[in-house]
């Protein structure tokens, strides 16, 4: 390797600043599902609606009786596994998320 051919590598190696390029760092979790639990419509939401059945209806186009039916019926087919690394969203979500408008 001649002269010309490390200096062309090192100036691909150090960016504008000066400074060595970093590599890219995978998120895992982006920041807005990290506060998923706390702001996310099925938790704040959800409960709510169940409370009132009118308002459920209206939102998901069937009675609670009927979401828990089908809950009941999938729940199996559309549960994840929990791991240390992330927690899974759990079946009602998943089904709620799929109903909602």
């Amino acid at each position: 390797m001649d002269f010309e051919e490390e200096t062309l590598l090192l100036a691909m190696l150090i960016d504008e600043d000066g400074e060595p390029q970093k590599k890219k760092r995978r998120i895992w979790i982006h920041d807005i599902n990290l506060t998923r639990e706390i702001q996310g419509e099925f938790h704040t939401l959800y409960h709510e609606l169940r409370e009132d059945e009118q308002r459920f209806l209206i939102y998901f186009r069937m009675t609670v009786e009927c979401f828990d039916e089908i809950l009941d019926l999938i729940k199996e087919d559309i549960s994840k596994q929990f791991t240390h690394y992330r927690e899974p969203i759990g079946p009602a979500e998943r089904l709620t998320v799929t109903l909602s408008k």
